[in-house]
């Protein structure tokens, strides 16, 4: 059995967290939720009613960014607060259903508007100017992003969809694979003929592999207990690949170029295991355990160590023990931390040679920052922490 123990102190002037237990009700429990909760967005000229207000900066700094509505980080913050649900106290689930309740009328407003069941990482219900649309008109003038696999199946789950629905967004993803009829665009030779998932709903879209979204695509096929069909099969195959070959290590930002850290990619696997039992992913948790601490022990930011001790608790073994920060200090070093959890990565579009130059020189990257995800990140590690 795990134990572990932490005490938080909520005084100004104290730096915390060490190693103790901590109660299910604890305080920063209770402050964490309280924070996200105020976060959300009530009326504001920018943000929608029930957002989480995001920020995107075209370069690693959460400092200089602008505004960005999109649903995203509304889908993380509730698959994360549904995950944790039970295993908080009745008052802090009312809370937790509240803010639910309270995210879902904004979905609408990215959902395909031919109404199809798939959603878009932003609006669809009016027009606007992409914030990458600069580099991505010299390309070509008619482009939009089209909706992807990963705020479908995200959306999908934060909204607890039906099953029949689930069931019918499964069928029609089989139609976008790596079936030949639309350009491939991985740097990973490795991956090239398989038939595996895109990001991308888009028919004249290249086909652009991410082995983060393939684990919440089979997140979604485990939680709904969907069929395993050969495009999943595929995409396992793909994640087992990549940790096998050790791109997550060598080639985070090709093996998973929206979410291109190792530490993230680790998150997402261990998040994938965690639904349910895969024989493949198991009989690698001895390495990929191993690969979490190798990264732990050289990561000297806080919202990496977090979110590495939290896929570490997923695979059932206790993290390596690390000093948080104090109450006062949450704001500037969790809300604003320079952690990037995801990356809006328009190289990724362009032909292998263009993309691996564009990457290489970190050029058309945009990082997106949301604080009240890195709040619901640190709410998971201590929630998981106590069990």
């Amino acid at each position: 059995m795990k134990r572990t123990i932490f005490i938080f102190s909520f005084l100004f002037s104290f730096q915390i967290f060490t190693q103790c237990c901590i109660a299910q009700d604890s305080l920063q429990v209770i402050f964490l939720l309280s924070r996200i909760a105020e976060q959300q967005v009530k009326q504001d000229d920018y943000f929608l009613p029930g957002i989480f207000p995001s920020y995107i900066a075209n370069h690693e700094s959460f400092s200089g960014n602008k505004k960005d509505n999109n649903i995203f980080f509304n889908t993380l913050i509730a698959y994360t607060l549904s995950d944790i649900k039970s295993s908080v106290s009745k008052p802090n689930q009312l809370l937790i259903d509240d803010i639910l309740a309270k995210t879902k009328p904004a979905f609408p407003k990215f959902k395909n508007q031919k109404g199809r069941d798939t959603y878009n990482f932003w609006r669809t219900d009016t027009a606007f100017e992409y914030p990458y649309t600069g580099l991505i008109n010299p390309f070509s003038k008619d482009i939009t992003l089209p909706d992807d696999m990963d705020d479908t199946v995200l959306s999908l789950l934060a909204l607890d969809t039906d099953d029949s629905t689930a069931a019918k967004v499964h069928t029609l993803m089989q139609s976008f694979t790596n079936n030949g009829s639309s350009e491939f665009r991985s740097v990973i030779k490795m991956y090239s003929q398989s038939p595996a998932y895109s990001t991308w709903f888009g028919k004249k879209f290249p086909v652009v592999f991410d082995v983060s979204v393939l684990c919440n695509v089979l997140s979604f096929v485990q939680k709904f207990n969907l069929a395993w069909t050969k495009a999943d099969s595929a995409s396992l195959d793909v994640i087992v690949k990549t940790v096998e070959n050790n791109y997550h290590i060598i080639q985070p930002e090709y093996a998973s170029p929206y979410y291109p850290k190792t530490s993230i990619i680790l998150y997402h696997i261990a998040r994938l295991m965690s639904v349910k039992q895969i024989p493949q992913l198991e009989v690698l948790k001895v390495k990929l355990v191993t690969d979490a601490v190798n990264e732990f022990a050289h990561s000297n930011n806080i919202m990496e160590k977090i979110i590495l001790s939290s896929a570490i608790s997923k695979w059932g073994y206790i993290p390596p023990a690390f000093e948080l920060t104090s109450a006062a200090e949450i704001e500037s070093n969790i809300e604003q931390n320079d952690f990037s959890f995801f990356v809006g990565n328009i190289p990724s579009y362009f032909p292998g040679w263009l993309r691996k130059i564009a990457t290489e020189k970190q050029k058309g990257l945009y990082y997106h920052y949301c604080p009240a995800y890195n709040d619901t990140l640190l709410l998971e590690y201590l929630v998981l922490k106590n069990k």
